[in-house]
């Protein structure tokens, strides 16, 4: 696609105005807020041209969610032949846009709204949600952190390491697969968390639904990369303390949590390093604090010197001499 890609002058009933295009983050489908004929505003997605299978997919998961009152975006139209989606605009605020806007002693107060998407979710049973995407099983959470080995690690380390590191992740990806199992969003982060003007909440970017671990979204969320910044340890872990009774967690979920957190940061700590390498370097200056509170996790959780020296020397270089 190109900049020059032409914006239809209506899509099902819908009647456009004009549009603004919204930045995708690093995603390749391309967004723009338009104004409606009809009044109001709505969100307007074009998906890459061989992704009919997945515009089909992306609608039947929020329709699937809407029915169920998971606050996502309803759908105005849909056409996935020619790749348009149409969507309800939850407005322009985020997570972090409003937690930054919040004075930091009520942020806690702020915060746990964001959290009962999660609540909601935890109440579906597993085996209702149909077989869109891959489960987070062992084999795909080991997938995850090839990203680490592959784009984290200069060709030095990775051909060094390999022998610690490896075994590690087996043994990390087999330990969060046996964890009781829930259905995630799978991206749960302040930057796919919008709340409109009069406070209600709303979950973008839903597409990933799939059966996982029942700390993953919790670990997304409170492993955000800029949550350091904007809750203190001590209102993480009230927030988590809220997740835990909303959701009935059985016993031995900060452990979980814990575990998860670090299997979430080391795959995010590899995303962070490929998208910087690909030509978006400001994904770069959140490697240092997600690699200095990986470095921590994995002290905690027993793993080897070796790659907590890694996890160190990553947070104190960011990376730059990886690329």
């Amino acid at each position: 696609m190109t900049d020059t890609l032409h914006i239809p002058a209506s899509i099902g009933a819908f009647q456009i105005c004009s549009s603004e295009s919204i930045t995708g983050d690093a995603s390749c489908r391309r967004y723009w807020r338009v104004v409606l004929e009809q009044g109001g505003t709505a969100i307007l997605c074009r998906y890459p041209g061989p992704w009919r299978s997945v515009v089909k997919r992306d609608l039947e998961v929020l329709k699937w969610l809407g029915e169920r009152n998971l606050p996502v975006p309803q759908i105005l139209a849909g056409d996935a032949q020619n790749l348009w989606v149409l969507l309800e605009d939850l407005g322009p605020v985020d997570g972090e846009q409003a937690l930054v806007e919040t004075p930091s002693a009520a942020r806690i107060e702020r915060t746990i709204p964001l959290v009962d998407p999660l609540i909601r979710l935890a109440a579906l049973p597993v085996r209702q949600l149909p077989p869109w995407n891959p489960s987070l099983d062992q084999a795909f959470l080991r997938w995850e952190l090839t990203g680490f080995e592959m784009w984290s690690l200069s060709t030095a380390t990775r051909h060094t390491a390999h022998r610690t590191l490896q075994p590690w992740f087996d043994k990390l990806a087999a330990v969060v697969a046996g964890h009781p199992q829930a259905i995630c969003f799978r991206d749960f982060h302040l930057n796919n968390i919008l709340l409109n003007t009069d406070g209600r909440v709303g979950v973008i970017d839903v597409q990933d639904l799939r059966r996982g671990p029942d700390t993953y979204d919790l670990a997304s969320l409170l492993g955000d990369r800029a949550m350091p910044d904007l809750l203190t340890a001590d209102q993480r872990q009230t927030i988590a303390e809220y997740w835990a009774e909303g959701v009935g967690a059985t016993p031995g979920w900060q452990h979980r949590l814990e575990v998860t957190t670090l299997q979430r940061a080391l795959k995010v700590l590899g995303t962070f390093a490929f998208l910087s390498a690909r030509g978006l370097p400001h994904y770069q200056r959140w490697i240092p604090k997600t690699a200095s509170a990986a470095a921590g996790l994995a002290r905690s959780c027993g793993a080897p010197a070796e790659a907590i020296t890694i996890l160190l020397e990553l947070a104190a270089t960011g990376g730059s001499d990886v690329w």
